[in-house]
């Protein structure tokens, strides 16, 4: 079949072949295989939507406020939704199974699962990340109920805490001991009263009726008794209201710092996610539906890999594999010619540099060698005209002018 005889693809086709990260010439060819890819790029597609309304909804509910927090929350949902595209967009394009017949199978298992298995770990992470906005709008109402619940205790702890750390059991102990004190003498006046009264009318005592000198004496001690519970009760009052006084406003203390605490308690997204722990802890039902929703997110999550893994191989797959393994063995023979033609003509110049130094050298030795026969002659016309050249003279001119363009 011609290249103008293939059916026509829609747009939207297209589409969903470049988000699956299918190569659209080598694709066109091959009519058979643009179902699969359609649906792999469907499936990167879903993701991604599905990671732009997580996103969003995570940012509304916790982070976002004032009057710019929809257009905050849905950039920030963008930006996750086209972090998550892209991340599987890149892996889907990137996992290519192998197509060699010679493979046996465990080869060709490994080399199919171990891309894998690092997505896979990364679709956990994902998918519970994606998971926790949308349990929490679906569990919206019984998470509130349950937050009252926390607060309600986490206010009780706090006052225990706070009665704990201040004078109210120290201030309660001092006062039960005041009142336990006045009640003793209270309690010790009216026995000595009662034993005047036995005394006088002869039912107890030394049982003589009258006013005998015994009733005297204890007439005496309940008088006193009642005087001093009298003069006690006076002692104690102040101090039993400066305490009272005391304990009121630490009360009132106490009671204002509770207040500040539950204004301080609102319902963040970290408040949000212990009611909803709690809440799967204590029940049975909302646990199965949390690892329901989770599950399945992970599940979306890795479809894509999972229909690019599990579909069988096509011609798609071995004409791609094919034109990479001519652009890897084009780019090898490049790299391999730029390495010899460079050792070459690295080797030309290194032998066209030593051919020079050898000219030179012979140049500069013809030079020295006629600069001798000239500086010889010199001296025998020198010597033969009389003149006062010595040998050791000849060296020396020899030595400093002659010798000395031999030397490199």
């Amino acid at each position: 079949m011609s290249r103008d005889e293939l059916p026509a693809a829609t747009g939207f086709a297209r589409f969903l072949w470049w988000c699956g990260g299918a190569v659209e010439g080598a694709l066109r060819l091959y009519p058979t295989e643009w179902a699969k890819y359609e649906g792999i790029g469907g499936a990167v597609l879903t993701t991604g939507v599905f990671a732009f309304f997580s996103g969003f909804y995570a940012v509304y509910t916790t982070l976002a406020s004032g009057p710019y927090s929809i257009v905050t929350s849905i950039g920030v949902g963008v930006l996750w939704g086209l972090a998550i595209f892209n991340l599987d967009r890149y892996i889907v394009s990137s996992l290519r199974k192998p197509t060699a017949a010679e493979l046996r199978w465990w080869p060709r298992l490994y080399r199919t699962l171990l891309p894998v298995l690092p997505r896979v770990g990364l679709a956990i992470v994902i998918g519970i990340s994606l998971s926790k906005p949308l349990e929490l709008r679906l569990f919206q109402f019984a998470i509130a109920s349950q937050a009252e619940l926390n607060r309600d205790r986490l206010m009780i702890e706090k006052k225990a805490t706070l009665v704990q750390g201040s004078r109210l059991d120290e201030i309660k102990t001092e006062s039960d001991q005041l009142a336990a004190g006045l009640t003793a003498a209270d309690e010790r006046a009216r026995f000595l009263e009662d034993e005047f009264r036995k005394e006088t009318d002869g039912t107890g005592g030394s049982l003589r009726y009258g006013y005998s000198e015994v009733a005297r004496v204890k007439e005496a001690a309940a008088i006193q008794a009642r005087q001093a519970a009298a003069q006690l009760r006076a002692d104690t009052t102040e101090r039993a209201k400066s305490l009272q006084s005391e304990a009121d406003n630490t009360a009132s203390a106490i009671d204002r710092q509770l207040e500040d605490f539950r204004k301080n308690f609102t319902g963040d997204f970290l408040t949000k996610m212990a009611a909803l722990s709690d809440l799967a802890a204590n029940s049975t039902s909302i646990w199965w539906i949390s690892a329901f929703v989770t599950f399945l997110l992970i599940g979306i999550e890795i479809t894509p890999v999972l229909v690019k893994v599990l579909s069988p191989i096509g011609p798609y797959d071995i004409k791609l594999d094919a034109l990479n393994s001519v652009e890897t063995h084009e780019m090898i023979l490049k790299r391999d010619t730029t390495i010899q033609i460079a050792t070459h003509h690295y080797e030309l110049v290194e032998q066209a540099e030593r051919q020079a130094d050898d000219q030179f050298f012979t140049i500069r030795t013809s030079l020295a060698e006629d600069g001798l026969d000239r500086k010889a002659s010199q001296w025998k016309s020198e010597r033969e005209a009389g003149g006062a050249l010595t040998m050791d003279r000849l060296v020396g001119e020899i030595k400093k002018e002659i010798l000395t363009l031999r030397s490199p």
